[in-house]
């Protein structure tokens, strides 16, 4: 025998399924709200309002009588081996210049965590390395420098060394396994749409340096443990022995980030009031120098390593590391005397 529904038991039960689904939807919709606030977060807004100058070197009479260039594998690592002394340069009426080897588009941690996927997808790499471009453009700003500081190459992120070895002629370019792109994909870049090979490289190079003569050039050191820093040495050498101006001689200084056998610098994180340790003599004919910087350019150097956001999310011990009172480097040709040996 069914059991009849009492009326009264259908007007207790319905307010309550109501609730519930009310709760559920609110609860959807605060998930919802909170994923599209942390996917805006990781596109990083102030990124949107930056513009990138297309690559255009000043010549030497356009830049004055002063000049630094700073060539960066990636488009943090200038600031990380010479960020505050460009801040000082320009802040005393020296122009200064930084080319960028690569974008940075092979950086599998940062464009995993920014795009909230684990797969592989090339034109997310591609349009990481347009959000590093950004970063860099900013990060030069923090300095005081202006926009058009930045030259960006737009050559394979981690393929350097390929290029200069096995990837020389334009004929048998190198296609990055990130980006899928045998060619600069960037419109700013200079020399757009070039292919990916050695002989590309070290000509733009050459005629950036030879355009630009600059005095005083900065550049990875040959030991760096990352392929792509003892890469970028060897292809600025091959550049200044190219230079069609005999001119383009400059003073060459090269830093260090990666180190082979040792955690460095140590201690990790944040310590600006500790000067940043000397190398070992080992990987040089000579001491390394320490260019002591004043305040203001130690906190102009952290602000500008944190507009690197896509690398701060993922490496802000390392990073705030290189933020020290001072920075080092080693004469280029002192580093030539030990690799020689």
């Amino acid at each position: 025998m069914m059991s009849a529904t009492r009326p009264d038991e259908k007007l207790v039960s319905s307010p309550r399924c109501w609730v519930r689904r009310h709760w559920a939807l609110t609860a959807l919709a605060a998930c919802v709200l909170v994923i599209l606030g942390i996917y805006i977060y990781l596109q990083t807004p102030v990124l949107w309002f930056v513009s990138i100058e297309p690559g255009i070197v000043p010549t030497h009479e356009q830049a004055g009588p002063t000049r630094i260039m700073v060539v960066a594998p990636h488009p943090d690592d200038g600031i990380l081996g010479a960020g505050g002394t460009m801040a000082a340069a320009a802040a005393e009426g020296a122009s200064v210049l930084v080319v960028y080897l690569t974008n940075g588009d092979a950086n599998r941690a940062a464009r995993r965590v920014i795009t909230m996927n684990p797969f592989h997808i090339p034109s997310q790499y591609r349009a990481l390395g347009t959000r590093r471009q950004k970063e860099a453009v900013l990060a030069l700003q923090r300095l005081g420098l202006s926009s058009a500081a930045a030259v960006f190459l737009n050559y394979p992120d981690r393929g350097l060394t390929p290029l200069l070895e096995s990837h020389w002629s334009p004929d048998v370019p190198y296609k990055s396994r990130f980006t899928n792109r045998d060619a600069k994909y960037s419109a700013q870049a200079f020399n757009p749409s070039a292919n990916y090979c050695g002989a590309n490289l070290v000509e733009d190079l050459a005629s950036i340096l030879s355009r630009y003569q600059p005095m005083i050039l900065y550049l990875p050191h040959p030991e760096d443990a990352h392929p792509d820093h003892h890469a970028g040495y060897r292809a600025v050498m091959l550049a200044l022995e190219a230079s069609a101006s005999p001119a383009a001689s400059p003073e060459t200084r090269c830093f260090m980030v990666h180190l082979f056998e040792e955690r460095w610098p140590v201690p990790g994180g944040v310590h600006v009031s500790l000067p940043l340790s000397i190398l070992p003599v080992s990987i040089a004919a000579e001491p390394w120098h320490s260019a002591v910087l004043p305040k203001w350019a130690v906190s102009a150097k952290m602000n500008a390593i944190r507009a690197h956001y896509s690398q701060w999310l993922t490496s802000r011990r390392f990073l705030a590391a290189f933020v020290r009172t001072n920075e080092i480097y080693v004469s280029a040709t002192n580093v030539a005397e030990v690799t020689a040996k």
